[in-house]
């Protein structure tokens, strides 16, 4: 049974303009402790390489969310916090 005025809306914004399925969202990561190693480093590097890779937003990147449709992958680079994405997640979803 759904709380009256809760809606589950399949989409997020990820910042600016770009709104992306959350069913594609594999996952959410902090760039302060993501980047410090060295896999992601050479990830994120190979999925610019691929130009698949998108910066979201004008300012210094926060986190990126990696999304899967079907077999190919795209990293969004965004300016908004982990934490502040889960918030969007968490007040949009029934599930959580």
């Amino acid at each position: 049974m759904r709380k009256k005025g809760v809606k589950n809306h399949p989409y997020i914004n990820v910042g600016g303009t770009s709104v992306i399925p959350k069913e594609d969202i594999l996952g959410v990561f902090d760039l302060d402790t993501a980047n410090t190693k060295t896999d992601t480093k050479r990830y994120l590097a190979s999925m610019e390489q691929m130009k698949r890779l998108e910066l979201v937003g004008n300012d210094i990147p926060k986190s990126f969310v990696v999304t899967s449709q079907g077999r190919k992958s795209k990293v969004y680079m965004t300016t908004l916090s982990a934490s502040s994405l889960y918030g969007r997640w968490k007040r949009q979803s029934k599930y959580l």
